[in-house]
């Protein structure tokens, strides 16, 4: 196979059949069809593909393991986003007692932020993690709280670190998958990419110390090594007495890019091994087909009171073959006896669809609602059951019918009292003339 290496690759891969379900959410169906994966054998392993985040293959992928040295795939990241290189560091008087490998820096050293970056990645020193943990936030244990911010953000739910540099300590775990997702992360930085690309480096003189050189002992990335692998983008080795053999690597070929995340394996050479064939195995035979995209409209439902409400893909929905190319030929089965007759908000889960590929089952797609939505008209009652439009039509003709006839009822009362008060006032007004006539007669007499 020929390949081109690139320092960023973010390309759809997969392999056997996996629905991708978010950026860290995996679910793995059936292979309908495809070749195996190699045979593996250290504890944890992770094949993910990196633009994705789908996890291709997995073993023991969330079991919680030391990382050993893979825990500076960590501190270069951390590096990149809170220090500056050109700075230069005044070494403390804890970093030049780290165990493990170590440059020598001593106390009262003053070193740049790059030279350590650089040997913290192609020495793989310790005493470099613990120099630039202690300059970027004041102490190690400091340092392990911003690690463990970015492990969250990452992704990274079953990840707790508690140093720079992955020596042995009482809760300084990860998993295979969290570590897969770390590794995008650092390649997706140029800088640090290059730096893996380094054969050898001269860090500068230093107010104590005339030179030091830091090479690249990682076979995959040195092009003298009969392992070398060309796709590499980067990759971390890992090794202690308690965590045994750990290994890392990003790879990038012809538009595809995919992480391999081993911990607890049993030698070096076997995480090679591993790695190599893992990766040929993606490159060669994984091809995918993204069938279905989020906030994809896929149907329209009609609810119980006449509306329509569109239901759209939860998430993406991708298919994988493991056979080289695949022509896939989706299909939705919805199931037909579903009642719509409840309220709806936009993103809530409506109903499920059943994919099938080619004939074959391939996964469940949920389906959530595109908008807000009522199943019952405001005069429903909550029995369940909604008044016919004819019967509505009637009850408001009945009550305009009686506002008229109220209206009719109420004019005439008020004629009616016109009349009765017009009556009233001719009578009183009789009254008065007689009376004042009979008073008239008798004063005519007595006069």
């Amino acid at each position: 196979m020929k390949f081109k290496w690139v320092s960023k690759g973010l390309a759809a891969v997969l392999l056997g059949m996996v629905i991708f379900s978010g950026s860290t959410e995996v679910k793995a169906t059936p292979v309908i069809t495809g070749t195996a994966p190699p045979e593996i054998l250290s504890e944890a392993v992770v094949l993910m593909d990196a633009e994705s985040g789908q996890v291709i293959f997995g073993k023991n992928a969330d079991m919680q393991l030391m990382p050993a040295s893979t825990t500076k795939m960590m501190t270069a990241l951390l590096v990149m986003e809170h220090a500056k290189l050109e700075d230069t560091v005044t070494v403390g008087k804890n970093p030049p007692y780290a165990e493990g490998a170590s440059m020598g820096f001593k106390e009262g050293e003053q070193v740049s932020v790059k030279d350590l970056l650089y040997s913290l990645v192609l020495h793989s020193a310790n005493d470099s993690a613990e120099i630039l943990a202690e300059h970027i936030s004041g102490s190690v244990e400091e340092f392990a709280l911003l690690m463990n911010e970015k492990a969250k953000e990452l992704g990274a739910k079953n990840t707790h670190f508690v140093n720079p540099h992955g020596l042995t300590e009482e809760g300084h775990l990860t998993t295979a998958y969290d570590l897969a997702l770390i590794s995008r992360e650092v390649a997706r930085v140029p800088y640090l990419v290059d730096i893996f690309h380094t054969s050898i480096y001269k860090l500068g003189p230093t107010n104590l110390t005339p030179e030091r050189w830091a090479s690249n002992k990682n076979a995959l990335l040195k092009k003298s090594d009969k392992l070398y692998y060309e796709p590499t983008v980067v990759a971390k080795t890992g090794y202690t007495p308690d965590a045994r053999y750990a290994y890392t690597a990003v790879a990038s070929s012809d538009g595809k890019t995919y992480i391999v995340s081993i911990l607890k394996s049993t030698s070096q050479a076997q995480y090679y091994k591993e790695t190599i064939e893992l990766f040929n195995w993606a490159f060669e035979k994984c091809s995918v087909v993204k069938l279905y995209s989020k906030g994809q409209t896929l149907r329209t439902v009609i609810l119980k009171n006449g509306d329509q409400l569109q239901l759209e893909a939860e998430c993406d929905f991708y298919v994988i073959s493991t056979d080289g190319d695949f022509d896939a030929s989706p299909m939705l089965v919805y199931d037909e006896t579903s009642v719509f007759d409840g309220d709806y908000v936009k993103g809530q889960v409506v109903s499920e669809a059943s994919v099938r590929v080619n004939g074959s089952e391939a996964g469940t797609l949920k389906l959530v609602a595109a908008s807000d939505a009522a199943a019952r008209t405001p005069l429903a009652p909550e029995a369940g059951f909604t008044i016919p439009k004819v019967l509505v039509i009637a009850l408001m003709v009945l009550v305009i019918l009686i506002a008229v006839l109220f209206t009719i009822r109420s004019i005439n009362l008020r004629k009616r009292r016109r009349r009765r008060s017009r009556r009233t006032s001719q009578k009183l007004r009789e009254y008065k003339e007689r009376q004042s006539m009979a008073a008239g007669q008798g004063r005519d007499g007595i006069y």
